[in-house]
């Protein structure tokens, strides 16, 4: 079998720069585009095009060797045309060119091959595989066990770097150790680490790779206050963010969508990034999707304001076959991960006043609208269901979030539960 030339790339670019021919990279990097099957045939051939037009403008100048400097000045050149580009079509062939220079030197330009996690021991891994097992006769949801996969990564990973593979040679000392290095963090990031660590030395407890129950060394840590504090937002504040989005480019109305989803539905996060295509049905207005957290079905209706914001969206989605309502806006156009950078960006660009210790982040549209619904009297029931909880208890969660609004909720208690 012919030698992969992203192999050759990888040594020829570390020992032998500018070994690599201009038209033998664009070749290779095309029959690797082509061969992933996660772009869609328009992304592919604009793809493929910016690099025949580079190797073109290559063997124009007399560049046989493929080098950064040669990248450099095709995109230079692009500026000078007559007419020139426009700069967003020259930022986007300087994307596709990047994503070439990384396959000369990685053989690809994905983040995760690129940036690999290193291998945790055999014991380490063995424990992973063995909580998730345990989580999942204990109920847990597909979501709920992946978050904790991640959480034991991270923590059996900083043993590992320090030279401990192995539970029996975890001490109070080195646990002490973890939680001095969390110090500079914010409090309820300390709390939240040391609950993780904590919850992960109790499993390996249970499931025997410790003979004493090593969470018991895991030092508590008080936010100094009973609760946390969480923003609840007023409508003319949502409005005043929801302004600050440019809706004249497709991420903006994007954002401005799934904005629209947490503050009018409540919905998590998580789960307006798991909205699929196939979610919505348009003739009864309503979106149904499965609850990451929990797992259950939830149907929830759509008002006008969020049917059109979506609609809006999806006018400007880019073409692309993946099955999730939210993509990112440069190929392959996957299912976007996070959007709590974005909403903190609009939020500080909004000039809306943030109390400094109130937590301000897309799930306090979550506590926003259960506060609302409160004030509005919605039955506690009707409320828990809106929210896709399990029960009433984690009701009392936002109860507690914003007190000096729900005093003005005429709610009735009788043997401590809501009429």
């Amino acid at each position: 079998m012919r030698k992969s030339i992203s192999e050759e790339f990888q040594m020829s670019a570390i020992n032998n720069p500018g070994t690599v021919l201009v038209a033998s990279l664009v070749e290779e990097a095309t029959a690797f585009l082509q061969s992933r099957g996660d772009y869609c045939e328009r992304e592919v051939s604009y793809i493929s095009g910016t690099w025949r037009q580079f190797s073109e403008y290559c063997e124009s100048k007399g560049f046989k060797s493929y080098l950064p400097e040669c990248r450099e000045s095709f995109i230079q050149s692009l500026s000078s045309c007559t007419p020139p580009f426009k700069q967003r079509t020259i930022k986007r062939k300087e994307g596709n060119l990047k994503m070439l220079d990384l396959y000369s030197r990685n053989g690809t330009w994905e983040k995760g091959a690129l940036n690999p996690k290193p291998n945790l021991s055999e014991e380490f891994s063995g424990f992973i595989s063995s909580q998730d097992i345990s989580l999942e006769k204990r109920h847990y949801s597909e979501a709920s066990r992946e978050t904790i996969r991640k959480q034991s990564y991270v923590v059996l990973n900083y043993f590992q770097e320090n030279g401990i593979c192995q539970f029996t040679d975890i001490t109070a000392d080195s646990i002490s150790a973890y939680a001095a290095s969390l110090l500079g963090h914010a409090k309820s990031t300390v709390r939240g680490e040391l609950s993780r660590i904590r919850q992960i030395l109790h499993n390996a407890y249970l499931l025997e790779y410790t003979q004493e129950d090593l969470s018991a060394f895991v030092p508590t840590y008080s936010l100094g206050q009973p609760q946390s504090k969480v923003k609840i937002w007023e409508s003319a504040e949502i409005d005043k963010v929801l302004d600050t989005v440019d809706r004249s480019n497709p991420k903006g109305l994007r954002d401005a969508a799934y904005i629209t989803i947490a503050s009018e539905l409540g919905m998590r996060s998580k789960d307006i990034a798991d909205l699929k295509l196939s979610d919505f049905d348009w003739e009864a207005c309503s979106v149904s999707f499965s609850q990451s957290k929990t797992g259950k079905a939830n149907p929830l209706p759509l008002n006008e304001k969020t049917g059109r914001a979506i609609i809006d969206y999806l006018r400007v989605r880019p073409d692309t076959d993946c099955e999730y309502l939210f993509v990112n806006m440069n190929p392959p156009y996957g299912k976007m991960k996070s959007f709590n950078t974005a909403f903190d960006k609009y939020v500080k660009r909004s000039g809306v006043t943030v109390p400094a210790d109130a937590h301000h982040n897309l799930h306090s549209l979550r506590a926003t609208v259960a506060t609302r619904l409160l004030e509005m009297g919605v039955s506690p029931d009707d409320i828990v269901s809106i929210l896709g909880h399990s029960d009433r208890e984690s009701l009392h969660n936002y109860i507690r979030m914003d007190i000096e609004h729900l005093r003005h909720c005429a709610l009735t208690f009788e043997d401590g539960e809501f009429i």
